[in-house]
């Protein structure tokens, strides 16, 4: 009888140590403990600006070490518990703050404050010259694919690089952002699916009053006018109610054609890069890098004999 019942237990554990191996673990979220209405400015965050400065304006999390802050501001997103905005031109300005919760992320309603005048000193950088050709002047820049397939410059109208390119270590300057640094830089006439010749139009930026952007996408057969900031510290813009110049391919596969690295910027080509998003393009995210010459350069090229 003894030998029947340690027989029994012998098969009872070998049975709950294989089937319960087996089982699946549930994972549960837990509940969410911050609310949208306590994430109000004042009580969440604190918008303020420089006593000496009011063109530089700080924003500050509230919220403690407990909660990643999540911000959405003119120049771009951040998780820093502090951000430095510079913002050299008047205007209203939008700010939306979140946090990272035990139940997901949440986020309060966004809210305005107001810069009241231009400070030159904010659009003194060398690059936004290079990009709009200065105080209350313009400049237009095309992307480097014409109707006859023909790229003066680069290679062709788009290259491929990894999340961690940036324009520091592109000009040697700084170190990748992660590990995921190479690039591909396929020719146009090799490669024709990357996007088809034509004429894509063209975008201007100016300093005229405010930071403008005036897109016409010639193959989308539409116009767009918007605003920018630039971020001359990050090699970064970020766009409001326009999108850059890109092919009809890549207009499938971006989620965000808002915020862009600057790649690389000189008096007569630019590089522009956005992320490939995963969801859509079913590939693993990279930069698309959209190349571009200005429109001196292209008036002035001639085809080498």
């Amino acid at each position: 009888m003894m030998k029947k019942i340690i027989t029994y237990c012998i098969y009872l554990l070998t049975y709950v140590v294989i089937f319960g191996s087996c089982a699946p673990e549930n994972y549960t979220l837990g509940d969410v403990d911050v609310t949208s209405a306590e994430l109000a400015e004042g009580a969440a965050y604190k918008i303020e600006h420089d006593a000496s400065n009011p063109n530089i304006v700080y924003l500050t999390s509230l919220m403690g070490t407990q909660y990643t802050p999540l911000w959405e501001h003119p120049q771009g997103h951040s998780q820093a518990s502090k951000v430095t905005l510079k913002i050299p031109f008047a205007g209203e300005y939008m700010v939306k703050f979140g946090v990272e919760t035990r139940g997901g992320i949440v986020y309060g309603d966004p809210v305005t404050f107001k810069v009241d005048q231009l400070y030159p000193g904010f659009i003194s950088d060398e690059m936004w010259t290079l990009l709009t050709g200065g105080p209350d002047q313009e400049k237009t820049w095309y992307l480097d694919l014409d109707a006859a397939g023909l790229s003066r410059y680069y290679l062709g109208p788009v290259y491929y690089y990894g999340t961690g390119d940036w324009y520091g270590n592109l000009n040697g300057s700084a170190e990748p952002l992660n590990s995921d640094s190479w690039n591909w830089q396929p020719d146009w006439k090799g490669n024709t699916w990357l996007m088809d010749a034509g004429d894509y139009g063209q975008m201007t930026f100016d300093l005229k009053g405010s930071a403008n952007v005036n897109v016409n996408h010639k193959m989308f057969g539409k116009v767009q006018k918007g605003s920018f900031t630039m971020d001359t510290e990050n090699k970064s813009l970020k766009f409001s109610n326009a999108t850059i110049l890109h092919g009809a391919p890549q207009e499938k596969i971006v989620a965000d054609w808002n915020n862009v690295r600057i790649m690389s910027l000189t008096k007569n080509t630019m590089q522009l890069a956005v992320f490939r998003d995963k969801a859509l393009s079913g590939e693993d995210p990279c930069l698309l890098v959209f190349n571009y010459i200005s429109k001196e350069y292209k008036d002035d090229w001639e085809a080498t004999p």
